[in-house]
């Protein structure tokens, strides 16, 4: 349900590298029989270089920091009160903001923050809410947004519960694409994080 994602990719099955380093251990029982079979009359100084294993090919699957995806850390209300998941969680209509923590070892990325309430229930529908947080005039590899709720829920969302969902893309989301309204182009990455929620109506 959340976790970083990445845009504009496919997967393509398995890769090639998966196969390159899969017959390792077969080289390495073949060797040793080698030299098994000349340990007794070779010299240890050739002994030594007589059966070396070429490194693995296998890619690291970690994020080497070149583009990584963003981190959504820690969300709160305005009196510094988790916004705990998975909820439900009330929203007030036309009240409220929420304070986000995020990372992103990519310093200079500038960060786009997306509010959906019920995306693809029914259909694809656009942001609730759109805000960001730019790097500064000193990057640091975490900052802090504050977006509004107020446009979240409104008067027909009153009495029933809900899913909220907020992206944090390390590129600008386009309305086009294959994820309608939250789409972003290669090397763009998101993540994601969800709640159950509740529109409650205002004390006014």
């Amino acid at each position: 349900m959340s976790g970083p994602r990445r845009g504009g990719r496919a997967d393509f099955g398995r890769k090639p590298t998966e196969s390159l380093g899969s017959d390792r251990p077969a080289r390495f029982v073949h060797c040793l029989a080698l030299v098994v079979r000349i340990v007794s009359f070779t010299p240890p100084a050739l002994l030594a270089s007589a059966c070396v294993l070429p490194p693995s090919l296998e890619l690291d699957e970690g994020d080497a920091g070149v583009n990584s995806p963003p981190v959504l850390r820690d969300v709160r209300d305005e009196a510094g009160n988790p916004f705990e998941r998975p909820g439900p969680r009330d929203i007030v209509v036309g009240e409220g903001r929420l304070v986000l923590t995020a990372t992103d070892r990519d310093v200079e990325d500038t960060l786009y923050v997306r509010y959906y309430l019920d995306y693809g229930i029914v259909a694809p529908t656009a942001a609730k809410i759109t805000c960001r947080a730019a790097p500064g005039a000193m990057p640091t590899l975490e900052r802090q947004v504050t977006c509004s709720l107020v446009g979240v829920c409104t008067a027909v969302d009153v009495g029933a519960e809900h899913i909220l969902e907020i992206d944090v893309y390390d590129r600008e989301p386009q309305d086009d694409g294959d994820r309608l309204f939250r789409d972003v182009a290669a090397p763009g990455e998101y993540t994601t994080w969800w709640w159950k929620v509740t529109c409650r109506e205002g004390s006014s």
